[in-house]
This record gives C-alpha cells, structure tokens and sequence, in this order.
C-alpha cells in the first residue's frame, strides 16, 4: 500500500501520540508500505507555527526533520494535483469543509495513486476513493 499521510497523523505518528489509530500505526509500520507526507504539510504547518507557534510547536523545518526521523518520505506538489483541485466535486461537501490543504493533499493522493490517510470524516464526502478515514 502507498499511503500519503494527513499532516496530524504525521505529527502523531513522530511524536508516539496514543490518537494515531492502532490499524494505521501497523500499516505506516509495515515494510512492505510505502509511506509520504506531501510538502503541502510542510507548507501548513510553517504558516500555522508562523501564525501561532504556541499552537503548533514545530516549524517547517521540524516537520521535515520528523519526517525523516520516521522514514516518512516527502513528497513534492506537482501542476497535476494543483490543476485536479478544480476537479473535486463540492456538491456533498458544500460550506462543510473548507481547508484547501486538504483539498490539495486529496489531490496529491488522487494523481499519484496514493491512499489519503486522514481521521477527518468530512473528507470522505468528496466521493474520491483514495480517501481512507481512520478513526
């Protein structure tokens, strides 16, 4: 499985947190998983740590460094995923959910055969099958 983590389920999975999912765990842990973070997390999480760092604690940098602490590979946004974002359906989603990074994260899984790990349930009502919630 290619799996394209959410930002906070990397963030848990570096830092030990007990909120990571025991399935998600094992799969991020298995060898036989190929495992990303996209640089879009990258991006979130310096503009959240610019805009409050007591909130977010780590920088871009320390997500990096995370990532690589965990053998979680980056992976880079490419004019595909970008130009696909204009391809999700919002007719379920409506004003339900409203963060772009996700939006571009779905994508990123979409054009690159990933599976979107996340734990926000919303995200499913984009109808897109790479998204997987785990709760």
């Amino acid at each position: 499985m290619n799996l394209l983590l959410d930002t906070h389920f990397v963030l848990w999975f570096a830092k030990g947190d007990n909120r990571l999912p025991v399935k998600l765990r094992q799969e991020i842990e298995d060898p036989s998983n190929s495992v990303f973070a996209s640089e879009i997390s990258v991006l979130e999480i310096a503009i959240k740590h610019a805009k409050n760092p007591s909130a977010m604690p780590y920088s871009g940098s320390d997500f990096v460094a995370l990532c690589s602490e965990g053998q979680i590979n980056l992976r880079p946004l490419t004019l595909e995923a970008i130009l696909a974002y204009g391809e999700l359906s919002f007719d379920k989603v409506g004003d339900l959910h409203k963060d772009p990074f996700d939006r571009l994260l779905i994508t990123q899984a979409k054009t690159e055969s990933l599976t979107f790990a996340t734990h926000d349930r919303l995200l499913a009502l984009y109808g897109e099958p790479v998204v997987s919630v785990y709760t």
